[in-house]
């Protein structure tokens, strides 16, 4: 699940900023989701996103709402919306 999450919001990231005429010149996105044991069984409880890019022409703060943004234009990030809570780092490379 995991892995298809950091590929999925690699995905809407690059494309994002790609729209935005800002186009990433590296991405790197690792995900990391919790199992809790619950009645009855196991669940996802938890997804954070570490997001490491090289993106010219643009600062920490824009990269980190480009991030923010890439969560809802995720396919997987949708699907977990409301169950699971996500956490987006964001982190600019020079």
């Amino acid at each position: 699940m995991a892995a298809a999450h950091a590929a999925c919001f690699a995905m809407a990231f690059s494309h994002g900023l790609a729209q935005a005429g800002i186009p990433a010149e590296r991405l790197n996105v690792n995900a990391t989701c919790t199992f809790e044991q619950v009645e009855g069984g196991f669940k996802v409880s938890t997804m954070v996103l570490d997001v490491r890019g090289k993106v010219p022409g643009i600062d920490q703060a824009s990269f980190e709402k480009a991030a923010q943004q890439a969560g809802q234009g995720c396919p997987i990030s949708g699907a977990l919306r409301n169950n699971v809570a996500i956490s987006v780092n964001a982190h600019l490379e020079s």
